[in-house]
C-alpha cells in the first residue's frame, strides 16, 4: 500500500517536491532502499532491480506507519514525520509502470533540437493507424532527408517488445551490410537440452533508404523482450551510440511452450523455453545471474541528484538532452 502523511497531504506538512529523505524506517535512507526487493515482475538486471526497489520501498501493509526525517532543497532544514500506509487500489503503483495502448500509434516522429530527427517506437507491432510499421518508418527517413536533419534519434524507452520479424525488417534500414539478427534454440523436453529450430534464423538485409547518418539510441530498464533488438543488434556500430540511466531489461527469451515449475502454496513459475542466439550461436540480450545482460548503453547516464531533480522535479527529458549531446560529439558525418 501506498504511504502518506496521516490525514492530509504531504505538501500541507512542507513537505515539498525534491524533498531529500534522510532516514527512513529508523535506517539511513541508502540501507532501506538497498533492503527493497520486491516487484510485481522478476527483476533480471541491476538497473530493473534499482527501478524497481525506488518504487516498492515506500509501499507497505495497511496502517503501517513509518518514521522518516527529510531535509527541503532550499532551507535543509531536518524534519521528521510519521508516515501511515493507506489502501490506494495500487493507482500510485501504476502510474510508475508505462502501458501503451493499442489506439496509441506504435510510430511517431518529429525534429528536435537543432535539427535532428527524433524518432519514437512504442512497440513493434502494427495498429489500426500504422497498419504497415515498416513503410512508416521508410516514410520518416525520407522526410528527414528532406529536412536535411544532423542525425537520429531512435527512442525505445518503455518498447515491450513485440514481434522480431519486424524489428529485424526496420534494422535493415541502418545496417551497412546483412548481419544475423538471431538464431533460436527451444528446449526439448524429451531429449532436456536445447535444439535450434533452423526455421527461426533472422537475417538483416540493408533495405532503402538506407541512413547511415549518426544514430543515438535512446533505452531504459523497460525497454524489453523484442524492444532490447536494436540496441543490442546496432550496438558497436561506428556511427551508433546509446544512451541511457541503465541497460535494457535483459528479458530477450523466446517462449513457445512455457516451462512450469510448480511451488509451495499452488504458486507456478513460468520460464522461457527458448533462447536468442547471435552469430555465434552464443544467447544474446538475457541476463545472467549477475544482474548482467540486455542492451549496455554507450553513454551511461548518471543517476545522481543533479539529473534526478532534472528528470523528477523539473519534468526535463534528461535522456533526450543526453542523445542530443552523443550526437554533436560524433566525428561521423551523415551523408543522407
Amino acid at each position: 500500500m501506498n504511504l502518506v502523511v496521516e490525514g492530509s497531504p504531504a505538501e500541507q506538512h512542507g513537505i515539498k517536491v525534491g524533498a531529500e529523505i534522510i532516514t527512513w524506517d529508523g535506517k539511513a535512507t541508502k540501507d532501506a532502499y538497498q533492503q527493497a526487493t520486491w516487484s510485481e515482475n522478476p527483476m533480471g538486471t541491476e538497473g530493473d532491480i534499482n527501478y524497481n526497489r525506488g518504487r516498492f520501498m515506500v509501499r507497505a501493509p495497511i496502517g503501517k506507519e513509518i518514521p522518516v526525517e527529510y531535509q527541503n532543497v532550499d532551507d535543509r532544514k531536518r524534519t521528521k514525520l510519521i508516515l501511515k500506509a493507506y489502501d490506494d487500489n495500487y493507482e500510485t503503483l501504476k502510474k510508475t509502470r508505462v502501458k501503451w495502448k493499442k489506439e496509441d500509434n506504435p510510430i511517431d516522429a518529429e525534429i528536435v533540437g537543432d535539427g535532428y530527427g527524433y524518432l519514437k517506437i512504442r512497440y513493434f507491432l502494427p495498429n489500426e493507424t500504422v497498419p504497415d510499421p515498416v513503410k512508416k518508418v521508410k516514410e520518416i527517413l525520407n522526410w528527414f532527408h528532406s529536412q536535411n536533419t544532423k542525425g537520429l534519434i531512435i527512442d525505445v524507452r518503455d518498447n515491450p517488445g513485440g514481434s522480431d520479424d519486424l524489428v529485424a525488417a526496420i534494422a535493415g534500414l541502418f545496417v551497412p551490410k546483412e548481419t544475423t539478427y538471431e538464431h533460436v534454440s527451444y528446449y526439448n523436453r524429451v531429449t532436456g537440452s536445447f535444439e535450434l529450430n533452423p526455421f527461426e534464423t533472422r537475417i538483416v538485409v540493408p533495405t532503402a533508404p538506407q541512413y547511415d547518418g549518426n544514430i543515438a539510441i535512446i533505452m531504459n530498464n523497460k525497454t524489453a523482450s523484442s524492444g532490447e533488438g536494436l540496441p543490442i543488434l546496432l550496438k558497436g556500430l561506428p556511427h551508433v551510440k546509446s544512451v541511457g540511466f541503465t541497460t535494457t531489461n535483459g528479458s530477450f527469451g523466446v517462449v513457445s511452450s512455457p516451462i512450469e515449475a510448480e511451488m509451495p502454496e499452488g504458486y507456478i513459475v513460468h520460464f522461457p523455453d527458448g533462447r536468442s542466439l547471435n552469430q555465434d550461436y552464443i544467447i544474446q540480450g538475457d541476463s545472467n545471474g549477475q544482474g548482467q545482460g540486455g542492451g549496455v548503453p554507450d553513454v551511461l547516464i548518471p543517476l545522481n541528484e543533479e539529473t534526478f531533480h532534472a528528470k523528477y522535479v523539473q519534468g526535463k527529458d534528461v535522456e533526450l538532452e543526453y542523445a542530443l549531446k552523443a550526437l554533436a560529439a560524433m566525428s561521423v558525418p551523415s551523408t543522407r
